[in-house]
């Protein structure tokens, strides 16, 4: 009752000060509002060639993407978190002057502001599919507050165009978020056009090894669990790390990668071979200098299967996971990989040499039907006026 008032205040305040906003004009601008940002990026780097658009980044805490580094002068950068009060409130006002508004995660704030009929609104979903629940579709969903209902079902009303990378895609997205089918764009996902670019790849393998020189000359397992609700800021990892290295020869490196929501790990041992690579800002990057994929109930394999290379699922908490948070099936569409419990049946996925090519090639064509390497063009060329370019 007291978070539901405290966010209550918030949201009417919030939509005070964009009313005020709105009475100043648009401008030829886009806003992107990032939890993640890696799709952002990409859209961000190709707008970035026009001189008259300007670019506006507004970063929730947990977006690691560094937009610094966009090519462009007629940028700005804030940070969107109610304690930077200052930054928070130019936020809102950019929110109100822009004609294009992107989001990747679900953002509160919608549910409460308008934007004017000449706005379009993108849902940038920061994952390319979806293993576990999310939205209406989460178990818990149904136990909350009818406000907090309402205020959901408002945020996602709000989204005029979700660009998908699959059929599959548009139908978790329609189920989620009780939107239909007219919604959706088939133009791929932005963040995808990476693994299509061998410049890029070598760029990104270089970077890495520079950066991290332990993986130079190594086979390099990238361990990448999601989020669990009841450690969503602190996890105890249930990989037997001391298990894994014992095993594994010298010739392997472990390299951590936690979802962007938890910010500590609890059980972690400092090691040469073992690099927490949390505040690395692409994941995109790390998955093309790994060779095997060691995961869970994450969409991350969505995009590794475009590198057609080993994965492994280490679902320790399948049926708690199933309750709590929900998944969409258990089957190769959403596992293309061994399904383990435990860190021997782990490692000794590590050590086979066999790869179900074709059950990962399935997987692969399943989820990425439109994600051939033009996304973000596509994108533009679908949402943006030519005049605002």
């Amino acid at each position: 009752m007291i978070k539901e008032l405290g966010i209550s205040i918030y949201l009417f305040l919030f939509n005070i000060l964009f009313a005020l906003f709105k009475l100043f004009p648009l401008r030829n601008k886009t806003v992107f509002l990032s939890s993640f940002g890696d799709n952002a990026f990409f859209i961000a780097k190709e707008l970035s060639k026009t001189q008259h658009h300007s670019l506006i980044f507004i970063n929730q805490s947990k977006c690691k993407i560094d937009f610094a580094r966009i090519p462009t002068d007629n940028k700005k950068i804030y940070s969107f978190e109610t304690s930077n009060i200052v930054d928070t409130f130019l936020s809102i006002y950019h929110l109100a002057t822009s004609k294009y508004v992107f989001v990747d995660n679900y953002a509160g704030v919608l549910s409460v502001i308008k934007f004017r009929q000449k706005v379009k609104c993108i849902q940038l979903w920061h994952a390319a599919g979806a293993i576990k629940k999310f939205g209406w579709s989460d178990p818990e969903t149904a136990g909350r507050s009818e406000r907090a209902k309402l205020r959901f079902q408002q945020v996602y009303d709000r989204f005029q165009y979700i660009p998908v990378g699959s059929q599959q895609m548009a139908d978790i997205f329609s189920t989620s978020f009780h939107v239909d089918q007219s919604h959706f764009i088939y133009t791929g996902v932005p963040q995808t056009d990476f693994y299509f670019d061998s410049v890029a790849k070598d760029i990104a393998h270089a970077n890495l090894q520079s950066k991290y020189p332990a993986i130079v000359g190594k086979k390099v397992i990238l361990y990448a669990p999601t989020f669990r609700k009841n450690a969503l800021s602190r996890m105890e990892i249930q990989l037997n790390i001391d298990e894994l290295l014992e095993k594994l020869n010298d010739e392997y490196v472990l390299l951590i990668r936690l979802h962007p929501s938890v910010q500590e790990v609890t059980n972690l041992k400092k090691h040469s071979r073992v690099l927490l690579v949390n505040d690395y800002p692409h994941l995109s990057e790390l998955l093309v200098v790994s060779d095997v994929l060691i995961t869970d109930y994450s969409s991350i394999p969505v995009e590794y299967s475009l590198l057609g290379k080993k994965m492994i699922f280490f679902t320790y908490d399948l049926e708690e996971y199933a309750k709590t948070q929900g998944i969409w099936a258990e089957s190769n569409l959403y596992f293309p990989g061994p399904i383990v419990k435990s860190t021997n049946e782990v490692i000794n996925e590590i050590l086979n040499p066999e790869i179900d090519d074709h059950k990962i090639e399935q997987f692969c064509s399943h989820w990425n039907t439109y994600s051939t390497g033009q996304s973000t063009n596509q994108l533009i060329t679908v949402i943006y006026d030519p005049t605002d370019l």
